[in-house]
């Protein structure tokens, strides 16, 4: 369908209206606050004991999860995209139920399932391992929500490349692990690296989840989105909340800028 240029000026204008209006007036909002008191406050505000700890916290659900997500997404995308999987379906909507299911209902599940009265309750008496309320349980529940991100972009890679190198490499008398490790690995490693990108954006950035499973201390289960929510909600730290979701959205920009720049090399070739 063609359209005058009339209306395409018209609809390009509506879309950088909204996206003026629903991003930039709101991150440049948060700029001014942050840094209108001049740098020296703002890394001062970064600098505190909280702040530290929340955003050592963040980084190590990352660096914890980013590799289980791999490994589990890597196997899912195969087993969906190369072998014949009983209730193929079901295997579909359970790796896609995080973008369906609110974080709030996760925190939830994962309290009736590993609080002091859920399933696994036991667990914290037999082994000492804190779940709810601890690292472990923030971690599960990132795993969750960042669960699809891996498989949903290492999936069409495999069905794009086919089969037949990898049959090729069998025939020649490869293993399983070197046709793997040769043949797959590099063919999907853009998809790959495009799916970590998302997931550690959605790590860093996850609220819902995580806060239903952390007790919200400073120092002890608090990561940078809770810091923000704490500062502004409970301590109303305004400056505060708003030097730490800018540290905070440091982090998602120089993320969002890494995936512009994998897709801008992925595309070239």
């Amino acid at each position: 369908m063609r359209t005058s240029r009339t209306t395409t000026i018209a609809l390009r204008s509506v879309a950088l209206l909204y996206l003026v209006g629903l991003l930039a007036v709101p991150i440049a909002v948060i700029l001014w606050r942050t840094f209108e008191p001049g740098i020296g406050a703002f890394v001062e505000s970064v600098q505190t004991p909280a702040a530290i700890s929340a955003l050592n916290l963040s980084l190590l659900i990352v660096a914890v999860v980013v590799p289980l997500n791999v490994v589990f997404g890597v196997v899912t995308a195969i087993a969906l995209a190369r072998w014949r999987v009983p209730f193929r379906g079901v295997v579909q909507a359970v790796v896609d139920l995080p973008f369906a299911v609110s974080p709030i209902v996760v925190g939830v599940s994962l309290i009736m399932l590993w609080g002091v009265t859920g399933w696994f309750g036991g667990l914290q008496e037999t082994t000492g391992v804190k779940v709810i309320f601890g690292l472990p349980g923030m971690v599960i529940a990132t795993i969750f929500v960042t669960l699809p991100f891996v498989v949903r972009e290492v999936e069409p890679v495999l069905h794009e490349i086919g089969t037949e190198q990898e049959q090729a490499a069998s025939t020649l008398g490869a293993s399983a692990w070197q046709t793997f490790w040769r043949i797959t690995l590099p063919a999907i490693r853009w998809g790959l690296t495009y799916g970590v990108v998302l997931t550690v954006a959605r790590a860093l950035g996850e609220f819902g989840a995580v806060i239903m499973v952390s007790s919200g201390f400073p120092g002890v289960s608090q990561t940078l989105t809770l810091l923000v929510h704490s500062r502004y909600i409970d301590d109303h730290n305004t400056y505060g909340a708003y030097a730490a979701a800018t540290l905070l959205m440091g982090l998602a920009l120089a993320t969002l800028l890494f995936m512009t720049l994998l897709d801008r090399k992925r595309s070239t070739r």
